[in-house]
């Protein structure tokens, strides 16, 4: 059953590698995944809420910031070792099939994303401070993290079930550190 999984996450990353390509997409794809280009939107929102909400907004941005840890810690050094699955562009059958748009080499394994399961991680952590009166903030947090997420599948360097369970995680991270928030430490997030 595993197989099963196994060859159709293959067939659909081929399917995607032979006939989703674009010149503008080739372009854009490689710079929305590279996470030194989010530097200054980090920095805004850090801004953002640390002025409008003070204390608040900074403990928002400590809880953001432990949700990106814990997924990165648990993507990087639990899932990646356990189950130690060579990304598209180093798997021999699949290499030859497709040309990665970025450097390949030395990159580690590939099941979990880290850049999905960091991106979704921080994408709900902070938009769900507002979901009760922002719900759109959620929308626009999950197709940035989808976004960057996907680009991972295109430039050649993820599967789409390495991205899939990369949210996941991070998803989940955000869910239980804000069910912990709203049951024990609600009344220093207020805003």
């Amino acid at each position: 059953m595993i197989d099963y999984f196994i060859q159709l996450d293959q067939q659909l990353f081929l399917w995607i590698q032979q006939h989703c390509h674009s010149n503008l997409l080739d372009q854009v794809m490689p710079w929305l995944r590279e996470k030194k280009n989010w530097y200054p939107l980090y920095l805004l929102i850090v801004m953002f809420l640390t002025i409008k909400f003070r204390w608040a907004g900074l403990r928002m941005v400590g809880i953001a910031i432990l949700c990106f840890v814990l997924s990165d810690a648990i993507s990087s050094h639990v899932a990646k070792p356990l189950f130690e699955r060579l990304r598209p562009c180093e798997e021999p059958m699949i290499a030859k099939q497709f040309k990665p748009l970025i450097d390949c080499n030395n990159r580690g394994y590939s099941f979990t994303s880290s850049h999905a399961a960091n991106h979704f991680a921080i994408a709900v952590a902070l938009s769900m401070f507002f979901y009760s009166r922002r719900k759109w903030m959620l929308l626009l947090g999950l197709f940035w993290a989808g976004s960057i997420s996907l680009a991972q599948v295109y430039v050649g360097v993820h599967y789409p079930l390495d991205i899939a369970a990369g949210a996941c995680l991070g998803i989940t991270i955000s869910i239980f550190a804000h069910a912990i928030i709203k049951r024990y430490f609600k009344k220093y997030f207020s805003h």
